[in-house]
């Protein structure tokens, strides 16, 4: 297995052995064969590190300086892993499928501290840490049969620092993906009496999916930050165990946009023109094979589909809004 940081930020499957190559370093691959099946792996905002989750209950992380740090805590299979970015980019979350959540901290180069930990109700399936300018949370979805998703958040009230928890059901059977939205408001790419009014920052929203074959819609209330749906996304067509949600990011398009797919490989993209307005299905195709996890290129303009042990497929947007088949 080949990741390019530039398409997937995270490659969740079981496999016996995988090959990183560094982009960003002339270091060779890296055989973690001996490390049991990974489950998850995900570069750093650096495309210099990543890290990688496994059967061994072991948290890798592989750099060009060395043999892997091995995080050991985790008293049962890891399923996820996930980098923070930005002013916590020294972070990084793990999820297990006891569901222990492990958050931790490169106190010095190479040298890794727990700072929390959590347990949350079945399994880890998937943690993301949330933008930074909306502060320092982990988003988790949990695979109980309620679906749970579950928000650690650290508060600084009064002057001093508290973890704090929220969850609510999200999902019936199970939360199988997550995806936060890009903090920047695409207001602020629109033009007009409006864009002098725009804000600057985006209202805190993420898109999920789950066993139920929901993708949903998420948003923060600022006033009292509770979480409520704000949106439900369908698509003719997109039949199957959903398997991936990913946000596009935004670079200078004003309008918001999600791709979902399918365990059938049926990939689907929604469009939603401005804040406020309805979701609209951009796009549904089939890719061909068993569509496991998706990535967006860093600008947005690609889209990548992990076809398993088949590979991947490219598609990028055509004229009009149509999804085509580069790579």
């Amino acid at each position: 297995l080949s990741v390019s940081h530039a398409f997937f930020p995270t490659v969740s499957q079981q496999y016996q052995s995988a090959h990183f190559h560094f982009a960003t370093s002339p270091m060779p691959s890296i055989d973690t064969q001996r490390c049991g099946q990974i489950f998850d792996a995900a570069y750093d905002s650096s495309g210099h590190r990543v890290a990688t989750a496994s059967s061994d209950r072991v948290v890798r992380i592989w750099s060009d300086q060395g043999p892997p740090i091995e995080l050991r805590a985790h008293r049962s299979t890891v399923f996820s892993v996930a980098w923070a970015s930005g002013r916590y980019s020294s972070l990084l979350a793990s999820g297990a499928e006891d569901g222990e959540v492990i958050i931790w901290s490169e106190v010095r180069p190479q040298e890794w501290q727990q700072v929390h930990q959590t347990n949350v109700t079945g399994a880890a399936n998937v943690v993301a840490f949330c933008p930074p300018e909306y502060g320092l949370t982990v988003a988790v979805a949990g695979a109980d049969d309620l679906g749970i998703l579950t928000l650690i958040s650290l508060s600084d009230a009064g002057g001093s620092q508290a973890w704090r928890v929220r969850s609510f059901p999200a999902h019936q059977g199970g939360v199988t993906s997550l995806a936060w939205a890009p903090s920047k408001s695409p207001a602020t790419m629109a033009t007009g009496p409006a864009v002098a009014r725009a804000l600057q920052l985006a209202p805190c929203r993420m898109a999920s999916c789950g066993m139920d074959g929901a993708v949903s819609i998420w948003i923060c209330e600022s006033s009292t930050g509770e979480w409520r749906k704000q949106h439900e996304l369908t698509a003719e067509g997109l039949s199957g165990v959903l398997r991936d949600v990913v946000w596009r990011p935004n670079l200078g398009l004003p309008c918001s946009q999600v791709a979902a797919c399918t365990e059938y490989g049926a990939v689907a993209v929604w469009v939603q023109d401005m804040d406020g307005q309805p979701w609209r299905v951009q796009g549904c195709w089939g890719v061909g094979g068993e569509a496991r996890r998706l990535g967006w290129s860093s600008t947005g303009l690609a889209l990548s589909v992990s076809l398993g042990d088949e590979g991947s497929a490219l598609f990028r947007e055509g004229p009009g809004g149509c999804w085509e088949h580069v790579a």
